[in-house]
Parts: C-alpha cells; structure tokens; sequence
C-alpha cells in the first residue's frame, strides 16, 4: 500500500471520529437542553417565571437530595456557542420565553431579586433585566429608584452601548416629561 492511500485513510479515519465524536456531543446537548426545557415550561406553567428563566432547584424525596432543574437561560447557554450547529428548536422557544418573561412577566420583586442574585456573575440578561427593573419602578412612579437604576447601568455597563443608549433614553425621559 502506498503512503497516499496509508494517509488518506488516515485522515478518514480521524474525520470520522471527529464527527462521531461532535454527534455524540450534539445528542447528549439537545437531551440535556430537552429535560431543562420542559423543567422551564413546568415552572413557567405554574406562574414561577423566575425559576423558568433561572432554574430552580427541587427535593426529590425518593433520592434524599436536591435536583437541580434548568430554566431557558441554561437552554439557550448550552446552544450560543457559534460551533452548535444546528441549533434546535428548544433554543429558540427558549429565547422567546426569555424575551416574554423579561419584558411582560417580570414583577419588580422578581427583577430585584434576578439582580442580587447575578450580581458579580457573567449572565447575558443582567443588564436587560436591570434596565426593566428601571421601567418597572417608573411605571410604579418610583422614579428616584427609576434614575438610580439608569444611572448605574450607564456606569456599569461600558461594553453594552445599545443597552447604555436605551438607559440614557429613559433617563432623559424621566428628567424631561
């Protein structure tokens, strides 16, 4: 057998088992995906919208423990990498509830809440459930805690300019009715 054949079915062999290997891993994602999704869905059917976007976890008396159940935030993690491909379905149902919940769900205890809880933490909606919070105390006419809330987004968030922008929007509206 000559070298260009020997290599040849070397590289297949190795292309091979890369993409045993990727399908394998693309399965066991969209099982994992699967179960926090439905875990999400069970939450956000009982009205806990929290524990849908955030997870939760839950007793299992049988096992004597805690269970760490997902929420949609967990769905869409496993899937944002741009190497996941294809995405399924489950992440973009999972992002529409994340986008239902933060804009019509969220109460402002919940909000509150989300944000002491991520706070030092690297999570994608701090800041977007931040700039609710704001709406929402505006809304309530808490407009002192409106601007505070504005105001440090605008300082602690340097890396996000539309989310900034959309702060000292409602800043300015709030100070010129």
């Amino acid at each position: 057998m000559d070298i260009k054949r020997w290599a040849l079915r070397i590289f297949l062999i190795i292309a091979g088992l890369f993409v045993v290997n990727y399908v394998f891993g693309w399965i066991q994602a969209l099982l994992l995906a699967n179960r926090y999704y439905t875990d999400a869905e069970t939450a956000y059917t009982r009205g806990d919208y929290l524990d849908a976007l955030t997870g939760y976890k839950e007793f299992d008396q049988e096992k004597n423990k805690y269970i760490q159940r997902g929420g949609f935030l967990q769905v869409e993690r496993i899937w944002d990498n741009p190497y996941a491909w294809p995405r399924p379905a489950v992440y973009n149902y999972s992002k529409s509830r994340v986008d239902e919940i933060i804009q019509q769900r969220i109460t402002i205890p919940m909000a509150e809440s989300f944000v002491q809880a991520n706070i030092g933490k690297v999570t994608p909606y701090l800041g977007i459930v931040y700039l609710r919070l704001g709406e929402l105390y505006a809304q309530e006419g808490d407009l002192a805690s409106a601007k505070d809330v504005y105001q440090l987004i605008i300082e602690s968030f340097p890396s996000q300019p539309d989310l900034t922008a959309q702060a000292q929007v409602n800043l300015a509206s709030l100070s010129n009715p």
